[in-house]
């Protein structure tokens, strides 16, 4: 995210890169400022659930079946 605010502040403040057939390049900017802020946010969130989470427990019958006794 630091290199698209990065991209972003170099774009404005040179014209020659938001000028004319360039107008997107600033926008193409927010757009990756915007996601990589969406993407942080879904991954805190799923860290958050994710920490009180354990495994379930093994039931006897499936640990027979996966050894191969029968």
């Amino acid at each position: 995210m630091v290199l698209w605010g990065i991209a972003l502040v170099v774009s404005l403040l040179l014209p020659v890169l938001h000028e004319g057939e360039r107008q997107w390049w600033p926008w193409t900017c927010v757009a990756g400022l915007a996601g990589g802020g969406l993407a942080l946010l879904y991954i805190r969130r799923g860290r958050g659930n994710a920490e009180g989470a354990s495994l379930p427990a093994r039931s006897p019958q499936l640990a027979d079946d996966l050894s191969g006794e029968e």
